[in-house]
C-alpha cells in the first residue's frame, strides 16, 4: 500500500524543497505517485501545511491538473496618487433667488393651524430665506429675488371646499385684508431691505372663489391688487398680477410656466401622470418652457424631471394637520415652501424646502 504521509527524512525533505517550487506538471505527477497522494493538489496542500514547501503557482488556480497556469505577476504597475491643489478663483456669476410660495390658506383652522400660526410661519419664511441667501452670498452675488405665488393664499368660505363653521376663523374678505395682506406686506417689505430688487408674480388659485362668480372675483387677485396699490411706486419692488390660470415668466433668461394645478382629477395620491399629460399639452400651447411650477396638492416636489424638456416643482402649504390632504392624498401635509437659485447659464441650481415651522421638520434635522 503506498504511503500517504509526507516524508520525514531530512535528506528527502531537502530534496523536495529544491524540487517542488519549480517542478513541471510531469515531475509533480511522479512525486505524487511516489508519496501516494490521490491528486497533485492534495499533495501540494499537504506539503505546504506540514513542511512549508510551496509551488510557484497558486494551488487555487485550477489545481494544476491539465490546466495551463498563468504566468506569475511579479511587479504591479506603480500607482500615482493625485494631490488636490486648490486654484484661486474669484466669486461666481450672479444668480437670482426664487421663492415659490402658495397654499397659505389664511383663516383655515386645524388642530395645529390658525391665524396666529399663519403669522408665525410667514415670519419664519423670512428668517429661513435670509439664512440660505446669506450662506450662498459667500460664493456669488444674489441681488434679485423673484417671489412666485401660485395661489390659495386664503381658505375662502366655500362649504364645498371644507370652509364650514368651525373650520375657518373669519369670512373670505377678512382672511384677505386682516391676515394675508398685512403679512405679505411685511414679508415683501422686509425682503426688500435685503435685496436690490424684489419681483412678485401673483397667480390665482381655486380657494376664495365661487364658480358662479366672474373669474376675476378671486380673493387671490384681491390680495394682489392690494399689494400693488400698497407698493405701487416703491423703488425696487414690482408686483405683477396674472389673471389667467397659468402664464410664462422669465428668470435669468429661463422660461417658467406657473399654474395652480386645480382642475386635474385626483383619486388616490398625487396624480403625477395626469399632471405630466397636462404639462405636456401646455408645453406645446405656450411655446415651450424650461421649468413648470405648481401647487394645489399640498405636497412638496422640487426639480422632478417630468420630461427631457422641462423640470417640475410643486410647493407644499403653510397648513399642518390638513384633513383635506389626509383624506385626498393619504398623507398629512408637511408645512414648507420652495426656495431655489437660477444661474444665467445653468438654470436652476441650488434648491431647498424652505422651513416655516421647525416643529414639523423630520426627526434629527435642524435648520
Amino acid at each position: 500500500m503506498p504511503r500517504r504521509l509526507v516524508p520525514t527524512d531530512e535528506a528527502e525533505v531537502k530534496k523536495l524543497k529544491e524540487l517542488i517550487p519549480t517542478a513541471s506538471k510531469e515531475i509533480l505527477e511522479q512525486v505524487r505517485q511516489q508519496l501516494g497522494f490521490k491528486t497533485v493538489k492534495s499533495m501540494l496542500v499537504s506539503l505546504h501545511d506540514t513542511l512549508g514547501i510551496a509551488h510557484e503557482y497558486p494551488v487555487t488556480c485550477g489545481g494544476l491538473e491539465g490546466v495551463e497556469q498563468p504566468e506569475p505577476v511579479v511587479n504591479l504597475p506603480p500607482i500615482t496618487l493625485r494631490e488636490y491643489k486648490a486654484k484661486k478663483v474669484k466669486r461666481g456669476d450672479e444668480e437670482a433667488a426664487v421663492l415659490h410660495a402658495g397654499d397659505g390658506h389664511a383663516g383655515k383652522i386645524t388642530p395645529s393651524y390658525n391665524g396666529e400660526v399663519y403669522r408665525q410661519r410667514m415670519s419664519k419664511m423670512f428668517d429661513s430665506t435670509m439664512k440660505i441667501v446669506t450662506l450662498h452670498r459667500n460664493m456669488y452675488p444674489i441681488n434679485k429675488l423673484h417671489i412666485i405665488n401660485t395661489g390659495d393664499n386664503v381658505q375662502g368660505e366655500n362649504p364645498y371646499q371644507g370652509s364650514v363653521i368651525g373650520s375657518v376663523e373669519m369670512g373670505a374678505r377678512d382672511q384677505t385684508t386682516r391676515l394675508a395682506f398685512p403679512e405679505w406686506c411685511r414679508l415683501i417689505g422686509s425682503l426688500k431691505q435685503e435685496f436690490a430688487e424684489v419681483i412678485f408674480e401673483g397667480f390665482p388659485g381655486n380657494h376664495g372663489y365661487e364658480r358662479l362668480a366672474p373669474a376675476t372675483s378671486r380673493e387671490d387677485l384681491r390680495l394682489y391688487d392690494l399689494l400693488k396699490a400698497y407698493f405701487g411706486g416703491k423703488r425696487g419692488i414690482t408686483i405683477n398680477i396674472h389673471e389667467t390660470f397659468g402664464d410664462i415668466i422669465e428668470v435669468m433668461g429661463f422660461r417658467f410656466f406657473c399654474v395652480h394645478l386645480d382642475g386635474i382629477p385626483c383619486y388616490q395620491g398625487i396624480p403625477l401622470f395626469a399632471i405630466k399629460r397636462r404639462l405636456d399639452a401646455w408645453y406645446i400651447q405656450f411655446g415651450g418652457f424650461n421649468y413648470a411650477l405648481g401647487g394645489h396638492f399640498h405636497k412638496r416636489v422640487i426639480g422632478d424631471e417630468m420630461s427631457s424638456r422641462y423640470e417640475f416643482s410643486m410647493v407644499s402649504t403653510l397648513v399642518s394637520d390638513d384633513e383635506w390632504a389626509l383624506k385626498r392624498l393619504g398623507i398629512s401635509s408637511n408645512p414648507s415652501q420652495n426656495f431655489f437659485g437660477v444661474h444665467p447659464r445653468f438654470g436652476m441650481t441650488w434648491r431647498y424646502p424652505l422651513c416655516v415651522d421647525e416643529r414639523f421638520l423630520p426627526e434629527g434635522i435642524q435648520r
